[in-house]
C-alpha cells in the first residue's frame, strides 16, 4: 500500500511533463487569413498562409496570395509553397521561395493569434517596404 501512495504522485507528475520541449513554438502552425495594404491603405491582396511545419526555425507550408484589381504591377496571384523563418517573434515568411524574383516577402512579429508587419516584393533587388499585412490565425 506504501509502494502505491509513492509511486501515483511520481505517475501523475511524469505524466504532466512535456515529452518534447519544443512544442511552446508549436502554436504559430495553423492557417491564417492574409490581408495587405499598401502604403496609402489601399487593399492589395488577400489570402491564405497554412504553416504546417516548423523544424528548428524553418516553417514552411502553403499559401496563396490574390491580387486585387487595382494592386501595384509586380504583386502576382500566387498559390504553392512558402517558406520561412522564426526567430523568437519575429516571422520572415517568402511566399514564392522557387522563384528567382516576382515573390512576395513578409517580416512581421508573431502576436498571440495574428502575424502583422510589412511586405516587399523579391526581384533582382528587393524592394524597400510596400505596404503592411495582417494575418489573423483562423485554425
Amino acid at each position: 500500500m506504501k509502494t502505491i501512495l509513492i509511486v501515483l504522485p511520481l505517475i501523475f507528475t511524469m505524466g504532466m511533463c512535456d515529452p518534447n520541449p519544443n512544442n511552446h513554438r508549436r502554436p504559430i502552425l495553423g492557417r491564417y487569413e492574409l490581408v495587405g495594404h499598401d502604403t496609402s491603405g489601399r487593399l492589395v491582396f488577400t489570402g491564405t498562409i497554412s504553416l504546417k511545419s516548423l523544424e528548428q526555425n524553418h516553417l514552411k507550408g502553403q499559401c496563396t496570395i490574390v491580387r486585387e484589381k487595382d494592386a501595384a504591377e509586380g504583386v502576382l496571384n500566387q498559390q504553392g509553397g512558402c517558406e520561412g523563418s522564426l526567430d523568437g517573434k519575429k516571422v520572415n515568411l517568402d511566399l514564392a521561395p522557387s522563384l528567382d524574383d516576382a515573390g512576395l516577402l513578409l517580416e512581421g512579429e508573431l502576436n498571440a493569434i495574428r502575424i502583422s508587419g510589412i511586405w516587399r516584393l523579391d526581384g533582382f533587388a528587393t524592394s524597400n517596404p510596400l505596404g503592411t499585412f495582417e494575418a489573423v490565425k483562423k485554425e
